[in-house]
């Protein structure tokens, strides 16, 4: 067992029960007892106190009407699976309008209380924060990216049979000794001063002390750009989790996997750690961005004068000789890559709930854009996208596995996106937690369905996700769906995939909310304005037609268990991205800069 490496780890995790999250599913008997009020308040802080503060989209338009009231008028006849079917109807197509028309400011249909994010901005979150690499960090993370894109190792070790007829403890026992040896001559040719250091008269054992310093160097740049590494992090991780089985670890007789350097080891390495007390930490670390476009140029530029200011208070008052001013900025850019992190992965799901909760009411479907969704396909599916109604659930696809109508639709997507909002808070936190939890596990070889997988608990990853998932059920009273975390099951094998699958989050919301927020500014091309009438009636109209077929069919139940666990909502999400280009508001996202929602994989 890795236990230094999972020593930080599990320290606040010990007094949580796996099982604290129980199995909620609706029911509608008396509402104004289930429903609790969602969290309406977030706190600000300074690294000093210990708080939670306030992030918000700056588009955010909300009021402190509590979210209970938007289901107190509910009908309390309304089950999850006793939803009646609309009548089919012949649909008209609308009149498209002969002039284009000029854009209207759209209000809010209703503006309520969503739950705030309880994010932590103190110190103890820096136990959480990787440390920045330097530049001789950087040249050796390189020779790790080279060997691990030319070694073959999971090809070799993970299969029932080998040609080889070896034994699978031999397979990696040569694998790993194949990869070191060629980290060492990627080092050699990089720096032969070096190379002739090690390689002199040494083995590959007697430099183990590198090899270690080598992948903790990999598995902490991975944490810090989740985007990097995506063909050689799983060989990585893997090569780790053999070394530590008792096998493999008995014949090599030295372990290759050292704790992650964080912000908070680093400076208890040097005796430092109370310097993050100091308030200045809260501007010196401060993402400055304009991503929303508000900020004029002077209000940008007195940001960033602050920000250095406080950067030149905290080197006068804090460099030593154990604490070098490059040590020192080394940490703060530590914080403010972590801080940046946060708001590149928690921007996109705050700005999506408040559009949701700005462009929909709960008690009262839009005409024509209603969240309603019947496993039942309807008889009439249309071919035709301009008709505002939509797809029906039947149309290509195998139809809704959910039976929802309007309001509980609403609350089913409201409930996802406030889940991931807090799983986006903490990533960092669940990137090292899953780290944990690979390298001291022990799995087994299964065929999931979709390959062979190495199957592992993560009981770390479960423990903080039904923490997580108890706290967002207590402030969103009765629970849409099932409460089922999948974890070393067949559906999520390890926790490798588990952190995989939320890194996506912010990848499949984000170019949602960029066509959204794009959409009004390319009103000014009077060519785009005039395909938008002629097609879609209006910009808002295409807006709502965009944003209700994502809500219903981005949630729909296409993912495992019905969809309705927590991992089928995001693999329901992925497969409506996964259509986007067959549906016909396609050229719309590109018009507003959309590339695809999982980049390129050998630029990233």
């Amino acid at each position: 067992m890795a236990e230094d490496a999972s020593k930080v780890v599990d320290e606040d995790y010990k007094s949580v029960s796996p099982s604290s999250a129980k199995t909620m599913i609706v029911d509608d008997g008396d509402e104004d007892q289930q429903h609790q009020p969602l969290v309406a308040e977030a706190k600000t802080s300074t690294y000093m106190h210990q708080q939670s503060y306030k992030t918000s989209s700056s588009n955010s338009s909300l009021s402190s009407k509590k979210i209970e009231n938007i289901y107190s008028d509910e009908e309390t006849d309304r089950g999850e699976g006793s939803m009646k079917e609309d009548d089919d109807e012949d649909f008209t197509e609308p009149v498209a309008p002969t002039t284009a028309p000029a854009l209207k400011e759209v209000k809010p249909k209703q503006s309520i209380n969503i739950p705030k994010s309880n994010r932590i901005v103190d110190f103890n979150r820096c136990k959480y924060v990787p440390l920045r690499l330097t530049e001789e960090e950087r040249k050796l993370l390189n020779v790790l990216e080279n060997a691990l894109e030319v070694c073959e190792y999971t090809d070799v070790v993970d299969v029932t049979f080998s040609h080889t007829r070896k034994s699978k403890v031999s397979r990696i026992y040569e694998s790993l000794v194949d990869v070191l040896s060629i980290s060492c001559g990627l080092i050699m040719a990089n720096n032969l001063t070096k190379g002739e250091q090690l390689i002199s008269s040494k083995s590959l054992t007697d430099n183990v002390p590198l090899f270690t310093q080598l992948f903790e160097i990999g598995r902490r740049y991975k944490i810090m750009n989740p985007s990097k590494m995506r063909n050689t992090y799983g060989k990585l991780m893997y090569i780790l989790m053999d070394t530590e089985s008792y096998q493999i670890k008995s014949e090599l007789n030295f372990t290759l996997i050292k704790p992650i350097l964080t912000v908070s080891s680093f400076l208890e390495s040097r005796k430092k750690i109370d310097i993050l007390e100091d308030p200045l930490w809260v501007p010196a670390t401060s993402s400055v961005s304009n991503i929303t476009g508000e900020k004029s140029k002077r209000e940008l530029a007195a940001e960033s004068a602050r920000k250095q200011e406080a950067v030149e208070q905290l080197k006068k008052k804090y460099v030593c000789d154990v604490l070098s001013e490059d040590d020192l900025q080394r940490l703060i850019d530590s914080i403010a890559d972590n801080e940046a992190f946060l708001d590149f992965n928690m921007k996109p799901v705050e700005r999506i709930l408040s559009i949701l909760t700005d462009e929909f009411d709960p008690r009262k479907p839009v005409e024509n854009f209603s969240l309603q969704l019947t496993t039942k396909p309807k008889t009439k599916m249309f071919s035709n996208f301009s008709l505002y109604s939509g797809y029906s659930s039947g149309f290509m696809s195998g139809g809704a596995c959910l039976n929802h109508d309007h309001a509980t639709q609403f609350k089913f997507v409201l409930q996802t996106f406030t889940l991931w909002r807090e799983i986006m808070n903490i990533m960092s936190k669940l990137w090292l937690l899953a780290d944990a939890d690979i390298t001291s596990e022990a799995y087994r070889l299964v065929d999931t369905g979709q390959g062979y997988q190495r199957l592992q608990t993560s009981p770390r990853i479960r423990t903080e996700m039904n923490r997580i998932l108890s706290l967002v059920q207590k402030t969103a009273g009765s629970w849409v769906g099932l409460s089922v975390v999948h974890l070393g099951d067949r559906d999520v094998p390890n926790a490798l995939v588990f952190i995989d699958k939320y890194t996506q989050v912010s990848r499949i919301l984000a170019p949602i909310v960029q066509c959204m927020d794009q959409l009004p500014n390319l009103v000014s091309d009077a060519a785009f304005h005039r395909y938008v009438s002629q097609d879609w009636g209006s910009i808002h109209g295409l807006r709502l037609q965009i944003l209700s077929d994502f809500f219903k069919h981005g949630f729909d139940g296409s993912g495992d268990d019905g969809g309705s666990c927590i991992d089928g909502r995001l693999t329901s999400a992925w497969n409506w991205c996964s259509k986007l280009h067959k549906k016909p508001y396609y050229y719309v996202f590109m018009f507003t800069g959309f590339q695809g929602f999982d980049g390129d994989w050998k630029e990233n």
